[in-house]
């Protein structure tokens, strides 16, 4: 394991097998059907079907709480989903929660999947913390990161930091300026990139637009 994972993965392996919200870092519930609106909002669901699912790639799957949201919201049977994350005890616990449902133990640098094996990619909750890592380090691991998921999504993918724009920032938070993020995407995944920062929480959201087909913008 990479020692920037083995930092991040350390925080959910010191509570005594405890694996609610609170170990994952998110003590606000009501803030979780937030995040997966904002990051989804681009995606149009009724284009889907059991017949024709949307095949979506859930990276940092944690507890399957994204399963809990599409349940609730009547999407589930739209799904064709997978689960990526690397705690093995949180894995052993989603698949408890969610036997049908699939997940990966890897880490997706060194293990990238095959080319268009979904259509899009939700990243939740995994480029907002640094914990003790430090702010290169962090970066560095969301860059690697979304460069080795981008060539397996066919539409888009989203993302989710902390926003330079608070009140006050946390050390252990990963505050991620837009400007920085813009130019990452320009030069590593592509131009067409909208930010979201109206869904009442201090972060933004960051989708790489699905409405655009990106090998049609890049095949000559």
């Amino acid at each position: 394991m990479r020692k920037d994972v083995e930092k991040l993965s350390q925080i959910y392996h010191d509570h005594d097998g405890r694996t609610d919200l609170e170990v994952l870092g998110w003590p606000n519930a009501q803030d979780i059907p937030r995040r997966y609106e904002a990051l989804l909002s681009p995606l149009d669901f009724s284009a889907y079907s059991r017949q024709r699912p949307l095949r979506l790639l859930d990276f940092g799957s944690g507890l399957g709480f994204l399963l809990d949201w599409l349940a609730a919201n009547d999407l589930l049977d739209r799904v064709d989903y997978t689960g990526v994350d690397l705690s093995a005890p949180i894995l052993a616990e989603v698949r408890k929660r969610w036997p049908d449902q699939r997940f990966d133990f890897r880490d997706i640098r060194d293990e990238p999947f095959p080319a268009e094996a979904f259509d899009f990619a939700i990243i939740c909750g995994i480029f907002t913390v640094k914990h003790e890592n430090s702010y290169e380090e962090t970066r560095a691991l969301a860059q690697g990161a979304l460069e080795a998921i981008w060539p397996s999504v066919k539409i888009g993918l989203a993302f989710n930091s902390m926003s330079k724009h608070v009140d006050w920032e946390r050390d252990d938070l990963f505050h991620w300026p837009l400007d920085d993020i813009m130019a990452f995407c320009k030069q590593k995944l592509g131009r067409h990139v909208s930010f979201k920062l109206d869904y009442g929480l201090w972060e933004v959201a960051t989708e790489m637009d699905p409405v655009v087909n990106r090998r049609a913008i890049f095949t000559p």
